[in-house]
């Protein structure tokens, strides 16, 4: 079999290496470079990346291997339930360096006028300050030390002109990421003792941009690649798979520049807003609380995957209760927006190509209801004066995942912190089989800190997990038996 090649692109051309990008991952290449290179496809543009693997181990193959080609598979389910399989060879990368091996290639791209643009995803740890990281370092170890470093070589080779500036975007997730990254580097420099024009043109010069990332990335399907490979008649040993959905927000805040990059001309699922709480409020509501609160539900009800879980009537009446009566009336964009994006992640959670476990979910589960779903929880009491009742059954299920009490428990042991655990443990003790015993036990529970933050125990709330727990408990639950628990609890 052939390998992969510039046959494989149909015609299309190489694009001039201008996006300097921190990261080789599977996610970069299927959701950055793949935008980047349908971009520079329907806009006849000309913007290359050109990777450098900020770490000094990771895939023993190298991209440049493939000549920088490589295939990403999009499948999932479309909006007429179609299941959709699309492949797509990225011809935007153009070339990888290692920072550990070749740090002296790495500095010259800091010298090259072509390079205009940063992009980085260097895993949720990769922005982080390291007090040991010095300028000298070959490279530096933490990201924002080599950041820092080769920001300053650009100052020094272009004489600190500001039309020199780099437009960086961050997508590692975490909080105002690109926020994160400029306040290292800033502390950096000054540590370091750097001169204080170069500080004024990094702040004055250059642009850092928070963002948020949307899009399942698998990665490569190792268990298919044979027969994938068959299908496509050629080799390609760094094809990723990826979910049909993507969503790219990018917030430009007031003062800073308009994008280099066009990202959001060409592709209506990449957006440039002035800020990007709202849709990170609609990400962590719909798509992650969704998945918090029918986790646990579903494990106790002996369901092993999320998508067993949403294809069945229950399942799927669930969620489409929870989001349009306890979720989406409490964000704050428009109400045809957040539905739509419910649907679509009603498609995502659906996608035979992705067999999510709902025990690699359930990891944390606590303080992922407490990040998640809380807000939601805690508006809906304030709002209509009683809970919500989908999310209190979720809530009353967690506990019962946690403290082991249903059908092959043995199989799905909580994972959480050892102080997590201990608590749990004796908060359980508290149940004694009476009634009062019950009560206590949920009271403690509601009442931790450590799971929520503060206390969220009320009477009301108290009450109605009371009663969740023990219809969860009576006897051993089945999805059949939680249809009927859904039907029996009516939202305002």
């Amino acid at each position: 079999m052939i390998e992969i090649g510039a046959a494989q692109l149909g015609g299309r051309t190489r694009p001039t290496m201008r996006v300097l990008q921190f990261g080789e991952g599977n996610f970069l290449r299927a959701f950055v470079d793949w935008k980047i290179d349908r971009m520079n496809e329907a806009g006849g543009l000309d913007w290359g990346v050109v990777i450098v693997r900020p770490i000094a181990q990771g895939n023993p193959h190298w991209l440049n291997e493939q000549d920088g080609l490589y295939t990403v598979l999009s499948r999932g389910v479309a909006e007429d339930g179609a299941k959709v399989s699309e492949a797509r060879v990225v011809g935007a990368v153009r070339r990888e360096i290692g920072a550990h091996q070749h740090w002296h290639e790495v500095l010259a791209l800091a010298r090259d006028p072509e390079i205009t643009v940063v992009i980085s995803n260097t895993t949720d740890a990769g922005i982080a300050y390291v007090p040991t990281v010095q300028y000298a370092d070959a490279p530096p170890a933490s990201f924002p030390g080599k950041m820092t470093r080769l920001l300053h070589e650009r100052w020094q080779a272009f004489g600190g002109r500001p039309e020199a500036g780099w437009q960086m975007i961050a997508c590692e997730l975490i909080d105002h990421n690109g926020d994160e990254l400029r306040r290292i580097v800033l502390r950096h420099a000054e540590e370091w003792g750097l001169e204080p024009g170069f500080i004024a043109w990094v702040k004055e010069a250059n642009a850092f941009y928070n963002t948020l990332v949307d899009r399942i990335v698998p990665g490569y399907p190792k268990a298919e690649a044979a027969a994938i490979e068959q299908e496509l008649g050629y080799g390609d040993r760094f094809m990723t798979t990826a979910e049909l959905f993507h969503f790219f927000v990018i917030e430009r805040q007031p003062g800073q520049p308009e994008l280099r990059l066009p990202l959001a001309t060409y592709d209506p699922d990449t957006i440039v807003v002035p800020d990007a709480t709202p849709y990170k409020a609609r990400k962590v509501a719909i798509l992650n609380g969704a998945h918090t609160a029918l986790c646990a539900l579903g494990l106790i009800c002996g369901i092993e995957t999320v998508g067993e879980a949403v294809t069945t009537k229950v399942g799927a009446k669930f969620l489409d209760r929870l989001l349009a009566e306890e979720v989406i009336p409490f964000l704050t964009l428009p109400r045809d927006e957040l539905q739509a994006f419910a649907d679509a992640v009603l498609r995502r959670f659906a996608n035979p190509y992705i067999r999510h476990l709902w025990y690699d979910i359930s990891l944390n589960g606590l303080v992922k209801y407490q990040t998640r779903d809380l807000d939601r929880l805690t508006a809906y009491m304030e709002r209509h004066g009683r809970p919500a009742p989908l999310l209190t059954l979720a809530l009353a299920a967690w506990l019962v995942f946690y403290l082991g009490r249903f059908k092959g428990a043995e199989a799905y042991p909580p994972r959480d912190a050892a102080d997590i655990l201990d608590r749990i443990k004796a908060i359980g003790a508290l149940d004694d089989g009476t009634p009062a015993g019950r009560e206590a036990m949920v009271s403690a529970y509601l009442g931790e800190p450590a799971f929520w933050g503060q206390s969220i125990d009320t009477p009301a709330l108290r009450a109605a997990v009371v009663a969740d727990f023990a219809a969860l408990t009576r006897e051993p639950m089945s999805f059949d038996r939680l249809g009927a628990l859904i039907d029996a609890r009516r939202s305002i």
